[in-house]
């Protein structure tokens, strides 16, 4: 069985204040080269980043709810799709080769008014950039390509020329502190931000990576342009693929989302995300290039979970769809080739379906071992059931297989 703690998911490197605590941290794409970022498209490289940091399975995910800063390319930031976070927790990082025209100014406006905070990476003080000064709140200097004495004049003119009218003024922020003497001359400047070997090296994070269909995902992507989608269509479409309804569930119960309660079911999802924020995390995937996979491990546990679903509502259970989660979840080691009980824990679901998944326990539990002993046709455990029961499980995986089946052909 393949590790599941053996992927590099990215790296992040700790932003300190003035007092040395911890303020933010910047992700860095890791793929094959631990040390730095190597890639050739910058766009799939920052979708490939967002998908692992928000969707994958993060070996520690009690690091602090700080920050997150994050290099955006120009394209991805022009776009509809650019950026499926929410404000409050994201600092946009503009990066030094950006071109700066009146289309890419507007939209910094506009995403401002949403709530969204930017920085100039990697500021080298070119008046390119001066329409940009007023609209950032921080602003990224690389000591590695300044002299201190021209920092500091050039930050004198910058505070002359154009910060002192403002009335929030950017916060200056020193990338590649490497040395206490470079931390000490950058406090005496007016630097309030921090971040360098001196303070600390980048951390690898590893965990393990969902490839999930791209293919599927770009689907849901086109079939949201119909104005007349329901959340019942596109939590069936998503439901297409395991790896990807459990990517939605995991980014909805992740510490990104704080919601005020756990998430059990891929409608609940659909409806807390929303059909913009969906269309943005599908678009992601396709950008990350994940890969496809067969189907007809998907159309077992399609059907399972349909009939679980079906089954839970004959029978007058609530929430039958969570049964439907429970189903399509059931033999997730075997789609993700890792350890269940470290699976479903990582997914955060509330206790009563952790216990039917994990331990065929309670109600859901029960209706999980009725609907896969039919699967088996162990029929040693369905003696048990009434004759009504049992035309309404046979009822509900005979519809479950032609459901599956639909859904299935459409892949």
């Amino acid at each position: 069985m393949k590790s599941a703690e053996s992927d590099l998911l990215f790296a992040r490197q700790p932003i300190f204040d003035g007092n040395n605590k911890l303020y933010g941290y910047e992700l860095l794409y890791r793929n094959l080269h631990p040390e730095a970022a190597v890639f050739d498209d910058g766009n799939r490289a920052t979708s490939e980043l967002l998908v692992n940091y928000c969707g994958g399975i993060i070996n520690d995910e009690d690091a602090p709810y700080v920050k997150i800063f994050i290099n955006l390319t120009r394209k991805l930031l022009l776009s509809d799709y650019f950026f499926p976070l929410q404000p409050t927790r994201v600092v946009i990082e503009i990066i030094e080769d950006t071109e700066v025209d009146q289309l890419l100014i507007d939209k910094v406006k506009e995403l401002k008014k949403l709530g969204y905070q930017f920085a100039l990476d990697d500021y080298n003080f070119s008046a390119e950039f001066d329409p940009l000064v007023p609209l950032v709140d921080y602003i990224k200097i690389d000591l590695m390509f300044i002299s201190d004495v021209t920092l500091k004049d050039s930050i004198y003119e910058l505070e002359q020329n154009i910060l002192k009218d403002l009335t929030d003024r950017p916060v200056f922020l020193a990338e590649k502190v490497e040395q206490k003497e470079m931390y000490d001359f950058c406090r005496d400047v007016g630097f309030e931000l921090f971040q360098g070997y001196f303070l600390e090296r980048p951390q690898l994070v590893y965990g393990k990576k969902i490839s999930n269909s791209s293919e599927i995902a770009l689907q849901i992507v086109a079939q949201m342009q119909d104005a007349d989608i329901t959340i019942d269509d596109l939590s069936n479409s998503i439901s297409r693929d395991t790896k990807l309804s459990y990517q939605i569930l995991k980014i909805i119960n992740s510490p990104i989302c704080r919601l005020p309660r756990k998430v059990n079911s891929l409608k609940e999802a659909v409806v807390f995300l929303g059909l913009d924020q969906i269309k943005k995390w599908a678009m992601a995937m396709v950008l990350a290039g994940n890969s496809t996979q067969g189907t007809e491990l998907f159309r077992i546990l399609l059907t399972r979970a349909r009939t679980c679903e079906l089954y839970a509502s004959d029978k007058g259970f609530e929430q039958p769809e969570s049964y439907f989660t429970v189903g399509l979840f059931s033999s997730i080691d075997a789609v993700m080739l890792a350890d269940k009980k470290w699976l479903i824990e990582k997914l955060d679901l509330a206790q009563d379906m952790n216990e039917a998944l994990l331990e065929g326990k309670g109600s859901k539990g029960e209706v999980l071992n009725t609907v896969i002993a039919l699967e088996h046709a162990d029929w040693s455990k369905t003696n048990d059931l009434s004759a009504e029961e049992k035309i309404e499980l046979f009822s509900a995986h005979e519809n479950a297989i032609n459901w599956a089946h639909q859904l299935c052909t459409m892949i």
